[in-house]
C-alpha cells in the first residue's frame, strides 16, 4: 500500500484483487462528538461520490480527515483528486519489473 497526506486529508491506496475501487473513512474522536465525526464523513463520502471518475479500477482507498478545523467538501474534494493521482503514480512504479542491470 502507499500513504500520502495534503491539506486536511491522509490518504491510503493498495491494490485489491475484486476488480473494483473500493473506498473507507475512519473519522477519530479527537474530531469532536458523533454529529461533527458524522458531517465530516458525510462530505467524505461525498467527495468520493463526486470524484470517482478520477480513481483507478481495482484499489482500496481509505481516507482520514486530518484537520476538523479546515476541512469541507471543496477542500475534501480538491485534496482527493490530488492524492489519487499522486499514489497511483506511486504505486505503478513500484510495480513495474525493474530490468536487471548489464
Amino acid at each position: 500500500y502507499r500513504k500520502a497526506a495534503a491539506g486536511s486529508l491522509l490518504l491510503f491506496l493498495a491494490r485489491n484483487d475484486v476488480g473494483v475501487t473500493r473506498t473507507g473513512l475512519s473519522v477519530s474522536r479527537k474530531h469532536g462528538g458523533a454529529v461533527e465525526r458524522n458531517r465530516l464523513k458525510r462530505w467524505l463520502r461525498e467527495a468520493f461520490r463526486l470524484e470517482r471518475e478520477h480513481f483507478p479500477i481495482g484499489v482500496d482507498l481509505i481516507a482520514v480527515p486530518l484537520a476538523a478545523d479546515r476541512a469541507s467538501l471543496a477542500a475534501y474534494r480538491q485534496s482527493l483528486i490530488g492524492l489519487v493521482k499522486r499514489l497511483s503514480r506511486r504505486l505503478e512504479q513500484s510495480e513495474k519489473p525493474t530490468e536487471p542491470a548489464p
